[in-house]
């Protein structure tokens, strides 16, 4: 899994300079803090096998924490000490998905939204057209991406998928030069509460809920952790005015994402990254191409083939 994440890292930044997109994009590294001088010393004694794996990552005390980053220092009597990562990197999901959906058309892709994939085509091992609410569509190659809703496709093409649906939620709420936005991203480790200043916007991230496939939301649903986060860096933001939003999680019982080929000739999968699906993407339409082309990967796909799961 690191090695896919710092693979994928390193084709982002290429896709980065190569389109010159503007994601929000915050190259400045990621703080990892924690409460308590017990969670923090463990977390530092587990940081060595990521160290050993290549990641560069350092040790703050409080006061180190609040001189990196002094967003957080209406938080430091909360930091026990944390672990900033240089080399991890934040940004806007959806802004860089929306320019990556632009260039594609502008180079001649088709992209139909709303719309249903309700069967398929198909002669001896291959997929001919996919049958959908806007007509049937041929194709010499398919790949299923359709994340949570890959079990379900696979299920029609006779093969099921580890995959199950696990609920995030998260919030963003507007900020001014009046505010004192964080530095950069970060991690509340103790809460599993996650924050990545957007511009003039704070976004927060927690929660997960295993096994429903509903998106609908509340507001009470995010009191708690509106709540936290307002604890923590009370002048960061305007915290009433919060723009609620909630999705699913694609994860599989290893953590890994499934990248490879199927029973079918022309069929593929890339699908299953969990919450890391834009941390892992851009490795992993790699690696897809490469197979696709018969070219090898350029780094191994231990646990990631489906043929590992022996259901397809």
């Amino acid at each position: 899994k690191t090695r896919l994440c710092q693979y994928s890292q390193s084709r982002l930044h290429t896709v980065a300079q190569e389109t010159g997109f503007h994601y929000d994009r915050n190259t400045g590294g990621l703080i990892y803090f924690y409460r308590s001088s017990q969670s923090f010393e463990a977390a530092a004694i587990k940081s060595e096998i990521l160290s050993s794996a290549g990641i560069k990552i350092e040790a703050l005390d409080r006061d180190q924490v609040i001189a990196r980053d002094p967003g957080l220092a209406d938080a430091r009597d909360e930091i026990a000490g944390a672990l900033f990562v240089p080399t991890d990197e934040s940004g806007d999901a959806r802004a860089f998905t929306d320019a990556l959906a632009t260039r594609c058309t502008e180079r001649g892709a088709a992209i139909h939204m709303q719309t249903e994939i309700t069967g398929f085509s198909k002669t001896q091992d291959r997929i001919s057209a996919a049958t959908t609410s806007r007509g049937e569509i041929e194709g010499d190659l398919f790949v299923v991406a359709l994340g949570v809703f890959s079990p379900i496709l696979s299920r029609q093409l006779g093969f099921s998928l580890p995959i199950y649906p696990v609920k995030g939620y998260s919030v963003t709420v507007p900020a001014d030069n009046a505010h004192l936005l964080p530095r950069y991203g970060g991690v509340d480790e103790d809460n599993l509460l996650a924050y990545c200043p957007m511009g003039n916007r704070l976004r927060i991230t927690a929660t997960a809920e295993i096994g429903s496939y509903s998106t609908r939301h509340k507001p009470s649903d995010f009191r708690v952790m509106l709540g936290k986060t307002r604890d923590l860096m009370p002048r960061a933001a305007n915290f009433d005015k919060p723009d609620y939003w909630a999705g699913l999680r694609p994860m599989t019982p290893t953590g890994l994402p499934l990248i490879g080929g199927t029973r079918w000739s022309n069929l593929w999968l890339n699908t299953g990254h969990g919450h890391m699906g834009w941390t892992m993407s851009c490795g992993s339409a790699r690696i897809l191409a490469d197979l696709i082309a018969g070219q090898p990967p350029e780094i191994p796909l231990d646990g990631m083939d489906p043929a590992s799961t022996r259901q397809h």
